[in-house]
């Protein structure tokens, strides 16, 4: 990589819309079977670190657009002290965009939205895991699906701004999306933190409980979140009869191929209208509908077309940085979260080489709320457990509770239930 880069297209945004209540940085976790030596696992880092160029950088600013140059500093391992995904520092001349944190038998990566997504983030995690566990002397042989040095970083294809490259002229028919939709009320964490509930469930007898409805995973969590949602604010939502709208973040490199390690990911919107009371399969019907019809490739082109057609506009290309800050933070309240009542992202089921597998418990993902969607929702399984993982900002946890409750009277399945406790000793 050299020493400076471009932020990919989807990644311009999130330095002009981050702050404290929207700190723009997600975390992806493994569980091992054993305590973390933080001295074997900075020496993990050190060793993994050059082999991902495109996670050791920092922000400068230029005067059309931010970039991306690389760190000269070190990345230091830190034990986990802080609520998770707080902001990272975008300074430019301490900020580091990346955390790798332990605790006790968690190893946790924090990453800033704008330099990768989800996808390549966990191909960072399942690297620097395995180089940890073999650094720890552990023997494991099967190196299959983990990018491992010495292997040199594939300066095109990782590094390549994959909208740019299925980018296509054509004119696009989609409207940017402008719904009424629900916004859960609550009550702020004082000082501001995030709580954390995460909700673990055997992954093949959940995926059988979808799979009799005729869904996938995801469009049946997205249905009992919907119906979760509702349950929570039916009383407040009664007159209004506002949308419940729950975004869903799709890897498009699944569709479209690509081994970018930036971001490679584009949002749909699942919308109910909850005028009369719609039993679980109907909500199900129409969340799995929805999701058949915006996952399909015709659709998906349409919508990177869609975002990138005001920076493909030239004339936008000679606004200073300061204007174009203006307008994004304008387009993603307006077009992002004015429109939707949750996130629900899922990384589906991770793949790890075998031999590392008895020593991986479980993974988690964590989705960071924002001022207008004080909680998210982010899924991923692993070996034979998948995770829930609820993130919130405000102290009332009503949706959770419904949810938790729904998915376990609903599937029949037993549930393991943990929290961080953030701000409820206030």
């Amino acid at each position: 990589m050299e020493d400076w880069s471009k932020l990919d297209h989807a990644g311009k945004v999130f330095p002009a819309v981050a702050g404290k209540e929207n700190s723009s940085t997600y975390r992806l976790s493994m569980i091992l079977t054993s305590p973390i030596d933080p001295e074997l696992l900075q020496k993990a880092l050190d060793k993994v670190i050059s082999r991902f160029p495109n996670l050791n950088v920092e922000l400068q600013n230029g005067l059309f657009w931010k970039f991306l140059r690389q760190k000269e500093s070190r990345l230091i391992v830190e034990q986990e002290t802080n609520y998770p995904c707080a902001p990272v520092d975008l300074s430019e001349q301490y900020g580091s965009l990346v955390r790798v944190l332990y605790y006790k038998n968690k190893i946790s990566i924090e990453v800033f939205h704008a330099i990768t997504d989800g996808g390549g983030a966990l191909e960072f995690l399942k690297t620097l895991v395995f180089q940890y566990l073999y650094t720890s002397g552990v023997q494991i042989d099967d190196r299959e699906g983990v990018i491992l040095p010495p292997d040199s970083f594939a300066r095109y294809a990782e590094a390549q701004d994959s909208f740019r490259a299925y980018y296509t002229n054509s004119q696009s028919h989609l409207k940017d999306e402008v719904s009424n939709a629900l916004k859960i009320p609550g009550t702020r964490f004082m000082p501001y933190g995030h709580n954390v509930v995460h909700g673990f469930i055997h992954a093949n007898q959940l995926n059988a409980a979808a799979k009799i409805q005729g869904v996938t995973v995801t469009a049946y969590l997205t249905a009992i979140l919907i119906m979760a949602v509702h349950a929570a604010t039916m009383t407040i939502n009664s007159e209004s009869q506002q949308s419940i709208v729950i975004s869903l973040p799709v890897n498009l490199r699944k569709l479209f191929p690509s081994i970018s390690l930036r971001n490679f990911f584009t949002v749909i919107n699942i919308e109910i209208y909850m005028k009369q009371e719609l039993t679980f399969e109907q909500v199900l019907e129409a969340v799995s509908e929805q999701m058949k019809k915006k996952t399909k490739k015709p659709y998906l082109y349409e919508t990177i077309a869609n975002s990138m057609k005001y920076e493909k506009n030239w004339l936008s290309r000679f606004v200073p940085l300061k204007l174009k800050n203006l307008a994004m933070r304008y387009g993603f309240d307006r077009y992002s979260e004015a429109v939707k009542t949750m996130t629900l992202t899922n990384l589906g089921r991770i793949s790890i080489p075998s031999s590392m597998t008895q020593y991986v418990e479980a993974m988690e993902t964590t989705m960071y709320p924002t001022s207008k969607t004080p909680i998210n929702c982010a899924v991923c399984s692993v070996n034979e457990t998948l995770t829930i993982t609820f993130a919130r900002n405000i102290l009332e946890s009503d949706v959770i509770m419904h949810f938790f409750r729904l998915l376990s009277g609903l599937s029949g399945l037993e549930l393991k239930i943990v929290s961080n406790d953030w701000g409820m000793e206030t």
